[in-house]
């Protein structure tokens, strides 16, 4: 490791966050999206089921929702 402060690199990394975040918002601009995978949604929208408790059950919680709000079921994330 480098001898090097840590005000140093964190004050770095927002700069170069920054600049990065400004270049994007510049440069990317009507991206045709064809398809559109989220895998990840499904396990992270509610609670997971194997998470939930009785008492959430009961008010509904703990399936899986598809970008429309409607449950599913979704093999990979339980």
């Amino acid at each position: 490791m480098a001898d090097v402060s840590i005000n140093t690199v964190a004050k770095l990394l927002v700069d170069v966050g920054t600049a990065a975040a400004g270049f994007h918002y510049r440069a990317v601009r009507n991206v045709k999206v064809h398809g559109l995978q989220c895998d990840e949604v499904w396990c992270s929208v509610g609670v997971k089921a194997k998470n939930v408790t009785l008492e959430q059950k009961s008010m509904g919680r703990g399936g899986r929702l598809d970008l429309d709000g409607n449950r599913r079921g979704h093999k990979s994330c339980a």
